[in-house]
């Protein structure tokens, strides 16, 4: 099952041991890149705390592992906490448990929290009751109150290795290497990649802006590649950066450490037609090609704009 790769962790066998030995805190948040991690994680925590033996097979276990177990309780309702989640949170902490002696509080991605909401929480974290235990969850801790950050145990989830995600992945080889490396360990990310049927083909149009592109003949054809993606421009700019960078490594000579390894030949071609300086300046350009994609400027002049930019620092840096 999916839950072995957490189980597997350093973070989870860590916490087992702590709360095995009674010295477990009232309130945690987990950080994560990866969303779903972090509320996996989140529910393994609880598990832990109801049934340290997390057998998986009792009544207590299964009923958290389908989200209906009475005492841990799930937020926000909606699309982000509010503050009147946040009382219904101070108000259920002071209930009684159902069927254990513990209560738990799950709250998910807190970061996309209002500050007012986040205020409320304060107070349960401060004091809580002793048997009331909370575990939020990030994947942007800059964006959760200091206050906050400074009443919870933070704790920073590893990426997993590659080995263990792969037996979850059943698509071909080729869209299975691609998914993995630019999964970079994060099981949902490289889950969804798996099943995109185009994924070769976005790594083609990024791997060719960077080798191919020379002239500005072959401009229109390059947006044209970009702007039929349409929703997969974000991660077009992705698979590019992570190709100047493994180009950059080569550079450095780091070739040990490239992501893309089974396309080493080809990043020493790009490592080799630019400098460092012109890599550096690359990578800046797909930055900002994605800085304005998300300020609404539209994807056909975004794709143009990227793609004489690329043009502009191939030519300036010659």
């Amino acid at each position: 099952m999916l839950d072995e790769i957490f189980k597997n962790s350093l973070q989870f066998k860590n916490f087992l041991k702590t709360v095995k030995n009674g010295n477990a805190a009232h309130s945690f948040l987990l950080i994560s890149k990866d969303a779903f991690s972090a509320q996996e994680m989140a529910n393994l925590f609880a598990q832990v705390l109801i049934c340290p033996n997390v057998c998986g097979d009792c009544e207590n276990c299964q009923k958290i592992i389908h989200h209906l177990h009475p005492d841990v309780k799930y937020f926000p309702q909606g699309a982000k906490l509010l503050v009147d989640d946040s009382k219904k949170i101070v108000e259920e902490s002071f209930t009684k448990p159902i069927f254990t002696d513990k209560k738990i509080f799950i709250i998910q991605n807190v970061d996309l929290s209002t500050d007012e909401a986040q205020n409320k929480l304060l107070k349960s974290l401060e004091e809580p009751q002793n048997n009331v235990y909370y575990i939020l969850t990030t994947s942007n801790s800059d964006k959760v109150l200091p206050t906050i950050k400074s009443r919870c145990d933070k704790i920073v989830l590893s990426p997993a290795d590659e080995e263990q995600i792969q037996n979850y992945i059943t698509c071909d080889e080729k869209n299975k290497y691609l998914a993995l490396k630019i999964g970079q360990g994060f099981v949902a990310k490289t889950l969804q990649l798996s099943k995109k049927s185009n994924l070769q083909e976005l790594f083609e149009v990024a791997l060719g802006l960077l080798k191919d592109l020379s002239s500005s003949k072959d401009a229109v054809v390059w947006t044209k590649k970009i702007i039929d993606q349409k929703t997969d421009f974000n991660l077009i700019t992705e698979m590019a950066s992570i190709l100047i960078e493994d180009a950059l490594l080569i550079k450095v000579d780091k070739n040990n450490q490239i992501t893309f390894d089974k396309f080493a030949s080809v990043v020493l071609e790009i490592a080799q037609a630019n400098s460092i300086k012109c890599l550096s300046q690359l990578q800046a350009v797909f930055d900002r090609a994605v800085r304005d994609l998300s300020y609404n400027v539209s994807l056909p002049l975004v794709a143009d704009n990227l793609v004489m930019k690329i043009l502009e620092v191939k030519y300036l840096c010659k």
